[in-house]
């Protein structure tokens, strides 16, 4: 057990209020919010896109073989990890290992209701101030799902993050090869409605079917239920066994290892994988023009042009994708079963090993400036959508924004290290986690 000399940094007045320390029931986790750093930090870098050490490098150009390796590799690993983390954060306080029943579970679970409201109402907020959408308003809804599953155990739970991460990727291909034609799914598109955003979502009561089905057929929503009730199973265990540490870490690292072999030998050796290159070369490539409509003999231009014939359709994507791990691999993480297990087994073996380290003081102090980052991660995100959103200047086309060096990100994220100890040597929480806190303390009472 530790005694959590990593959140004694925190202001005497919060610890003299009674917060719990690392080693009781209801005491907070280091190693969970170093996790939730790194992964908001990987966040963060996909959002700046580094493109050059010093510089950003010009459009046509070569990027860095690092920084392009590094763009790739995190490309939909980093919010999955925050995806399961939000799984872990639900069991936690619906009790962990001992889940809570009766009259406490049902206080829980209205906490994490009202929580959902205010997220959803934050994650308006930020859409409106940065004029782009976030992730924090799909938390609403994944919050939600996950509060029927919140009196099971670790073993049940397991098992049905297993049926999702199978059911969730064969809904995906099956809707890119044959979901156009399926009235429950959003339209999107040319000829789609324009839904309204931000704040003014609320003010639009005939558009909310539209906007939750637009939430609900997102493709992260599916992407993300089977790591969600992962995270929930992984919140289940006893982390504060120093046995089930080593069992996390051995049995994630077996994954992550076994997830690799069998992607290799079913794309390589078994031969699965030519499917997926022929798919990646026709979606890669420009779709042909069609034939222009003969002009009348006289050559006048008709006043009203004619139809032009309907693009081909999208190339349909191959089952063996099931299979395919993404960068430095060829899939796509929605369409891949095996990358959602190989990504909870690196969840299991990161938070094994953070959770060991974090016994040892000396690693507590290393790791602090993390740990007080990853509390405070709500902040920091709505803070680098605004910059990114607002700050970076306009992309090329008026697409995303302007190319971007390393520096930017790296102030940022020093920033956010440093600007977290300040904070937290003065407030238990960020600012946004405090407000949030008050709301669903004030709606819903301990006592």
């Amino acid at each position: 057990m530790i005694t959590e000399p990593m959140a004694g940094r925190a202001p005497k007045a919060a610890r003299r209020r009674g917060r719990a320390r690392e080693g009781s029931p209801g005491g907070r986790l280091p190693a969970v919010d170093v996790l939730r750093a790194l992964a908001i930090l990987g966040m963060v870098w996909m959002h700046f896109v580094p493109t050059g050490w010093l510089e950003p490098t010009p459009p046509g150009h070569d990027w860095p073989g690092v920084l392009e390796w590094l763009n790739g590799f995190l490309d939909t690993r980093a919010r999955s990890v925050f995806f399961l983390l939000a799984g872990v954060s639900v069991a936690l306080m619906t009790g962990g290992a001992r889940p809570f029943a009766g009259t406490a579970l049902r206080r829980a679970r209205g906490r994490i209701a009202v929580r959902a409201g205010a997220l959803l109402l934050l994650g308006l907020g930020l859409e409106q101030v940065s004029g782009t959408p976030n992730i924090i308003t799909a938390y609403t809804g994944w919050l939600l799902f996950l509060l029927p599953w919140t009196r099971m155990r670790a073993r049940l739970l397991f098992a049905a993050a297993g049926v999702f991460a199978v059911a969730a990727p064969v809904f995906q291909i099956a809707r890119a090869n044959h979901g156009r034609g399926w009235g429950f799914l959003p339209e999107v598109g040319p000829g789609a409605p324009e839904l309204p955003q931000g704040l003014a979502v609320l003010a639009h009561p005939g558009d909310w079917l539209a906007v939750f089905q637009s939430y609900v057929f997102n493709v992260d929503t599916f992407y993300a239920l089977p790591l969600l009730l992962a995270g929930l199973a992984i919140g289940r265990l006893d982390l504060r066994e120093r046995a089930v540490r080593v069992r996390m870490a051995l049995t994630g690292a077996g994954i992550v290892a076994g997830g690799w072999l069998a992607s290799w030998l079913v794309l390589g050796p078994l031969g699965l994988g030519a499917a997926i290159d022929r798919f990646q070369a026709e979606l890669m490539a420009p779709p042909p023009m069609p034939p222009m409509p003969a002009l009348p003999a006289d050559g006048a231009l008709p006043d009203v042009p004619p139809e032009l014939p309907e693009l081909p359709p999208m190339p349909k994507v191959p089952w063996a994708e099931l299979w395919a791990m993404s960068k430095p691999g060829p899939g796509i993480a929605e369409y891949s079963a095996l990358q959602i297990l190989w990504l909870v087994g690196v969840c299991l073996a990161l938070l094994g090993a953070l959770l060991l380290l974090t016994e040892r003081g000396p690693w507590q102090r290393v790791l602090w400036p993390a740990a007080a980052m990853g509390s405070m991660a709500m902040t920091w995100y709505f803070v680098q959508d605004v910059i990114t959103s607002r700050f970076l200047g306009e992309g090329p086309g008026g697409f995303g924004h302007a190319p971007q060096s390393l520096v930017p990100y790296a102030l940022f994220a020093v920033a956010a290290l440093v600007g977290s100890v300040l904070w937290r040597r003065f407030f238990r929480r960020g600012p946004l986690e405090a407000l949030v806190h008050r709301a669903t303390t004030a709606a819903v009472p301990r006592r």
